[in-house]
């Protein structure tokens, strides 16, 4: 096996176990419902029905599920690799379990050693979720990781968003992060329940819902475990955030690629690139899908909201009872936005991006919160895909 490069630690300072935090989820955690969940998401953003054909690279694999996921949908080969030998182990579990498939390996590298990623067979998918920024070193990471990207290939990676962390801001959660490292089992635990109770269980009660709800549903989102992820946002250093629209200029200027998908609103923000120009599925995917300009002039809302209407049927939009049901992407200048399924207050304050569909109408703001009007941007939109019930019920939005 390769000797991994290690992410990098200021000198002092401690660095979270993240294989230990992942081979405590998969021990008490892992379920055939989780992994469902898991695959749904995956298959979902990919806007793919299965993975049949292509290969799989999963960088930064962590527990293993989401390589499992890979698997169970039909990917023709996988490799999975951690820095972490207690990663590659969880995982390696996770390989025996299913009877050790000869299409799937892992294996002990790390993003940061670029001659060792230079010796990886491209794949199709090239997959790192909330990984890059825990190096030490992001934008290297990001760089070597689109190495081994196929020409016709896409390029899947979740980083923390800057744009989600305003109250308290993102610099405030590397302070909270090195108190973590720092303190004993008994203050990481108060720590943890105190986290819980300001991020989620309040919010509950202010919407008049159960304080435990959210936790208990947090496995639709991404078929993970409330308590590990607490553990791992608290602890996760080191750590670094990126901008979303930073993130897709750097891509952009310094590694070629476009971006055809982003889903923004939560902690991290998803991004699917591809090589400039390439032909990809992705394509196929956007052929029966019209891109259609936002009519002008939009009006202010205050803040940096402002409105159009789009003439749509009214229930394609967002609703109480579905708050994630509208498959409107926003693109500006042909670079999708990705920020949906936000509050109107949401975009009036933050701007960035934000915006929310619903009704006939859409909700918006500019990703740098300029006068959509006048700052000489293009603004368009597609429907990704058309709203159904089952769609909510196998994917959760």
């Amino acid at each position: 096996m390769p000797n991994p490069a290690q992410p990098t630690v200021p000198a002092g300072e401690d660095r979270f176990t993240f294989g230990r935090n992942w081979a405590e989820y998969v021990e008490k955690y892992y379920s055939e419902e989780r992994l469902r969940v898991a695959q749904g998401h995956l298959l979902e953003f990919l806007k793919l029905d299965d993975l049949r054909g292509r290969s799989f690279l999963d960088i930064g694999c962590g527990s293993g599920v989401h390589s499992l996921a890979a698997w169970r949908s039909g990917a023709s080969s996988i490799l999975s690799f951690d820095y972490d030998p207690e990663s590659v182990a969880t995982t390696t579990r996770l390989w025996e379990a299913m009877g050790k498939p000869a299409n799937w390996n892992v294996e002990l590298g790390s993003v940061l050693d670029e001659a060792y990623v230079r010796t990886l067979e491209p794949a199709d998918i090239v997959y790192s979720w909330g990984v890059l920024h825990h190096t030490g070193d992001m934008w290297k990471a990001v760089r070597i990781a689109s190495i081994p990207v196929k020409s016709d290939g896409v390029f899947y990676i979740a980083l923390y968003s800057k744009e989600i962390y305003v109250r308290p801001p993102w610099q405030h959660w590397l302070k909270v992060k090195r108190t973590y490292n720092r303190a004993g089992a008994f203050r990481k635990r108060l720590m943890e329940w105190h986290h819980a109770l300001r991020a989620t269980m309040l919010h509950d009660l202010k919407a008049m819902r159960m304080p435990w709800r959210s936790i208990l549903d947090y496995q639709r989102e991404r078929g993970m475990s409330y308590w590990t992820d607490v553990r791992d946002w608290l602890g996760g250093w080191p750590m670094e955030f990126a901008g979303n629209m930073e993130t897709v200029r750097f891509c952009a200027k310094q590694l070629g690629l476009e971006l055809l998908n982003m889903r923004a609103g939560e902690g991290n923000t998803e991004f699917l690139f591809r090589r400039r120009g390439a032909q990809t599925y992705w394509d196929s995917f956007l052929a029966d899908k019209e891109l259609v300009e936002l009519p002008r002039p939009f009006a202010w809302l205050g803040g940096h909201a402002w409105r159009a209407s789009l003439g749509l049927p009214s229930e394609l939009g967002d609703s109480q009872e579905h708050p994630l049901k509208s498959s409107l992407m926003l693109y500006e200048d042909d670079v999708p936005l990705g920020f949906a399924h936000q509050t109107v207050a949401a975009v009036k304050d933050h701007g960035s991006g934000r915006y929310l569909h619903r009704g006939g109408e859409l909700v918006f703001s500019a990703s740098d919160c300029t006068d959509p009007n006048t700052n000489g941007k293009r603004y368009r939109y597609r429907l990704h895909t058309l709203y159904s019930q089952d769609r909510v019920d196998r994917f959760g939005r």
